[in-house]
Order: C-alpha cells, then sequence, then structure tokens
C-alpha cells in the first residue's frame, strides 16, 4: 500500500482516536468507568486491543482525552473573538445561548464527568487545569476587557465566569442529567433569558441597567 502523506495520516489518526473516545464513552455511561475493561472498548469501536494502544496508554488517559475533546473551551474562544466589541448586554445573551446549547449536546458527558471524575482526584485536578481554569480566564478575560470599557461595573471577573456557566451546568444537571425536565420542562428561551438577565442586571452599572430596560 502507498504511504499516506502526512496530512492524510493526521486525518486518519484524528478520526482513529475520535472512534475509540466515542465507544469508551458509550461502554462508560452503560457500565461505568471501572466496570469497562479496555479489551471491551476495543471491540466497541471494531479495534484490536494493540492498535487501541496506539493511540491511548492507559483507560485514564482515554478518560482525560474525551473530557478535553468535548470541552466548551474551543467554542467559547471562538465565540468571544466575535463579540469582542458587541456591548455586554447584547453579547451575554448569544453567550449563555450558544453555552446551553453546546452544554445539552454533551449531556451525557457532564453526566459521566460528574459520576466518575469526582471519584479521582488525580483526574478532576486535571480537568480543572487543562479544560475548566483555561475556559474560566478566557472568559474572565473578556469580561475584563469590558469591566475597562465601563461597559460592566468593576467585579470579580473571575468569579463572575465561573457563576455564569455555574448556572447553566446545574441547570443541565437538573433538568437534562437528573430527569427534571419530565417533572417540569423549562423551555431553552426561559433558561437563556432568565440567567442572562440575573447575570447582566448585576454586572451592568446603574446606567447601562436602566437604558436596558
Amino acid at each position: 500500500m502507498p504511504r499516506l502523506a502526512a496530512p492524510a495520516r493526521e486525518a486518519l489518526s484524528e478520526a482513529r482516536r475520535d472512534q475509540i473516545l466515542e465507544a469508551a464513552l458509550r461502554l462508560w455511561l452503560a457500565r461505568g468507568f471501572d466496570a469497562t475493561p479496555v479489551e471491551a472498548i476495543a471491540r466497541e469501536a471494531g479495534l484490536g486491543k494493540g492498535t487501541l494502544y496506539l493511540y491511548f496508554a492507559t483507560k485514564e488517559a482515554m478518560l482525560q482525552a474525551a473530557l478535553e475533546r468535548w470541552s466548551l473551551l474551543p467554542d467559547l474562544d471562538a465565540l468571544v473573538r466575535t463579540l469582542e466589541d458587541v456591548p455586554p448586554e447584547r453579547a451575554i445573551p448569544l453567550v449563555v445561548s450558544r453555552l446551553w446549547s453546546r452544554l445539552r449536546e454533551r449531556a451525557p458527558l457532564v453526566a459521566l464527568l460528574f459520576r466518575e471524575i469526582s471519584l479521582r482526584p488525580e483526574d478532576a485536578r486535571a480537568f480543572l487545569e487543562r479544560v475548566l481554569l483555561p475556559a474560566n480566564r478566557l472568559f474572565a478575560t473578556w469580561l475584563d476587557r469590558h469591566v475597562a470599557r465601563g461597559a460592566l461595573r468593576p467585579l470579580d471577573t473571575f468569579v463572575a465566569a465561573r457563576s455564569l456557566v455555574g448556572m447553566l451546568v446545574m441547570f443541565l444537571l437538573t433538568q437534562e442529567v437528573f430527569g427534571g425536565a419530565a417533572l417540569r420542562p423549562i423551555a431553552d428561551a426561559a433558561i437563556v433569558d432568565t440567567v442572562s438577565g440575573l447575570f447582566l442586571h448585576g454586572a451592568l452599572p446603574a446606567s447601562r441597567r436602566r437604558a436596558s430596560r
């Protein structure tokens, strides 16, 4: 067989990693992380065990890669770049809407995260360092620029950024993961509008709060 060019090899490697991670996620959700051997993941992915080890040295490495692969950081980075000059009263609802949509798409992974990673302090720390804290700092930096312009009142932007995402994560857990949607459905628009309003009315200066009403 002819050798693949470097871009084709990279694309094939990336596709193979996705294939493995998607198979692993399906089994982890069904059986749990500890109860799923590497052999089962290889079978689910349609690969040999040896092939799987070419891409991931351990099952723990698969878990970390899954968490990084489906994190919100790339989406948030791309989004805030497009909203650099958009006033926060318009930008925040767009951020909330996009984050909520992406979180809902990742609901199974969030369920896995809260079920499995809390039992593994080292994995939890790695997730904080590689995924959560960079996303938190990115959003806080964006808020800092609006504070400097006077579009937001002075506040701890790191805490504010985590608070906004935290509200959405809690909605995801209660509605999508724990089954709250079956007991008390809440429209996506209601979640986006309410979370955006709560955040903005606490962050906007009084002059801008009056103007936005």
